[in-house]
């Protein structure tokens, strides 16, 4: 008996962090995940398709490249062939020591399509980063490769951010010390997933206050490293949420009472009232 279809393509992208632009390239170019459809032409998925997201997600994060991956889920048992994470980072660092600008992106533009941003930032990204700010000390261009490819990363997701569509509205900023693109990153997740999203960058509890009802009083904030005694004794506003994995430097009885979240997708399923306002962007 087949399942009945009853989700829609925002829903689904809630569940399985598997943003819409992505679901429908595995469907086009890979054939994979093949929803139903309304009169009206709009995805609708059913448990099954959900379970089946689940499979590939499983095989990426393994190391599959999403072209191998529906002969996998047909034949488990078949050889794996040689990490995709690994020779992605590889292309992407070459292309970045020799300046080669279309090549990273066109390598960068495959892989936010047609692979969720999570495992594009955990597998390629950050790695990436972290040898880009380390450069200055191995090359003598080291300093040079990092303030260009920065400059060039910050442009490529602020594009993206300026771009974005009508959706549910959210002020997003950080509090204490965080990496360079870590705030940009949460951002275009949120976009993703459907959110309309408010960069409001570096902000403490008072100035929260000080933008009440010029940006959107749902506030989530990216928690990072480096806050004393005295900022941790500031109360942030009900409408805000804590997040990041770097709240794990404070004390769990502090996180507790500010709300914190370790991951921002734990953040945005926090059950508990926050502030709200807009409308709800939609999905096909």
């Amino acid at each position: 008996m087949q399942e009945k279809a009853i989700y829609p393509i925002r829903e689904v992208s809630r569940l399985t962090g598997v943003n819409a632009v992505t679901l429908r390239a595995w469907q086009r170019r890979h054939g994979l995940v093949q929803p139903a459809r309304t009169e009206k032409g709009h995805r609708l998925y059913s448990e099954q398709d959900i379970r089946q997201i689940g499979e590939i997600l499983s095989w990426l994060e393994r190391g599959v490249s999403i072209g191998q991956v529906k002969g996998l889920l047909s034949e488990p048992d078949r050889p794996l062939a040689s990490d995709h994470w690994q020779q992605s980072l590889a292309q992407f660092g070459e292309a970045m020591l020799t300046f080669h600008q279309r090549k990273a992106e066109a390598l960068l533009q495959d892989l936010l399509t047609s692979y969720p941003f999570e495992l594009v930032r955990s597998r390629v990204l950050q790695p990436l980063l972290d040898q880009l700010l380390g450069l200055w000390r191995e090359r003598p261009d080291g300093e040079l490769l990092q303030r260009f490819w920065l400059s060039w990363l910050l442009a490529h997701f602020g594009r993206h951010l300026i771009e974005q569509e009508k959706g549910s509205p959210v002020s997003l900023a950080s509090w204490g010390q965080i990496g360079p693109l870590d705030l940009l990153w949460c951002a275009y997740e949120l976009v993703n997933q459907g959110h309309e999203v408010h960069l409001v960058g570096p902000c403490d509890p008072r100035g929260v206050t000080l933008l009440a009802g010029r940006v959107p009083d749902r506030w989530l904030v990216l928690l990072g490293a480096g806050l004393g005694k005295r900022e941790l004794a500031e109360r942030w506003p009900a409408s805000v949420r804590l997040f990041g994995a770097l709240g794990s430097l404070y004390e769990p009885a502090w996180l507790a009472e500010q709300a914190w979240s370790p991951t921002l997708s734990a953040a945005l399923a926090d059950p508990r009232p926050q502030g709200t306002s807009g409308s709800e962007g939609k999905g096909t």
